[in-house]
């Protein structure tokens, strides 16, 4: 049976009509979703520029004074400015523990440099090497009952220019005063810290000799495990033994979740994670370990939320810290598949 012109004509339009909104939803769709996609590649490629123009600056552990004992102290105090170094939002996010094998190349020669037992390193090589403008470094030297830090920041990009200063560190007062001290110093040296980011390096660190001794003989460990150690776990004794010592110091539980973190035991690194921000809540290193925590147990929106607050505490832009994670994600797991 024909079907009349009219009736066919009837039928298809709606048809037809339907068909081309259908494709220009879709057109409009595709070319929204190519500008989204290609605003968020310019606005990653744009926030890595910016970054990439920021200077690095990386603390060495301070050495201890020539003729004392040596205690793991001066580890101890250099894991703090690390902490405080790495909230400076004019200076490239950088940690000692990513380049000890790359600085010293053999176990050998970061025991002997701790212990101030070595040739000075060469920073204006070492510099161009690695990228690295300002080389923090010096040493703890104890007088009585007085300790004292002896710093020095050399700036390689200005024929080696150094500057110099000596800080009382007074636990007592849970090195308050010797962070403020350290950063009148850093204004002196031209590397003023914002003054949004003063108030979150003066957390109250709730420590003691034993604990901050404990606190660097844990570092030691950690570094020497993770340049130059077998692939069996790392032995917890002092990152436990750190926290027991003083259970109020946000390093000692940032190290120890670090370690927990390394052996892969997630659930357990994300509590000392969280231990440590009650008492920092702009530990920017807990965030950081507890970011990759979630990635590693699949939780990606936590992943996503402290890869933001992360973020927010050094100023950067959420939306590239968001793209990181996502391709953070996608990598971690491919490894778990495999």
């Amino acid at each position: 049976m024909r079907i009349p012109s009219i009736l066919w004509q009837k039928r298809t339009r709606p048809t037809v009509v339907f068909f081309l909104s259908l494709l220009l939803a879709f057109l409009i769709y595709s070319c929204e979703s190519n500008t989204i996609n290609t605003q968020k590649k310019t606005l990653l490629q744009s926030t890595k520029n910016q970054v990439k123009d920021k200077p690095r600056l990386i603390v060495l552990p301070l050495q201890q004074d020539e003729g004392q004992a040596y205690s793991r102290t001066g580890l101890a105090i250099h894991f703090l400015l690390g902490n405080i170094v790495a909230l400076h939002t004019d200076l490239k996010e950088f940690w000692f523990g990513w380049r000890v094998k790359k600085i010293f190349l053999e176990k050998a020669r970061l025991w002997a440099y701790c212990r101030d037992k070595s040739p000075q390193l060469d920073f204006s090589k070492l510099g161009k090497e690695q990228g690295i403008r300002y080389w923090l470094s010096g040493n703890i030297q104890q007088q009585g009952s007085i300790m004292k830090a002896n710093l020095i920041l050399t700036d390689t990009k200005e024929k080696n220019k150094e500057y110099s200063t000596t800080l009382i560190l007074d636990i007592s007062n849970q090195l308050i005063d010797f962070r403020k001290g350290f950063l009148t110093w850093m204004e002196k040296c031209g590397l003023p810290f914002p003054d949004s980011q003063v108030k979150m390096v003066l957390w109250p660190e709730k420590s003691n000799p034993e604990g901050l001794d404990r606190l660097g003989r844990a570092l030691e460990t950690y570094y020497l495990h993770s340049s130059w150690g077998k692939k069996g776990p790392l032995d917890l004794y002092w990152f436990n033994s750190a926290v027991s010592a003083a259970p109020g110091s946000y390093l000692a539980h940032d190290l120890k979740g670090w370690a927990l973190y390394k052996n892969k035991d997630y659930m357990a690194s994300k509590e000392s994670f969280r231990s440590a921000l009650t008492l920092n809540p702009h530990g920017l290193a807990v965030l950081a370990g507890l970011m990759w925590c979630a990635i590693y147990t699949h939780d990606n929106k936590a992943a996503y939320t402290w890869a933001v607050a992360k973020a927010d505490l050094r100023g950067e832009s959420r939306e590239a810290e968001k793209a990181k994670v996502e391709k953070r994600i996608k990598k971690a797991a491919g490894k778990t598949k495999k």
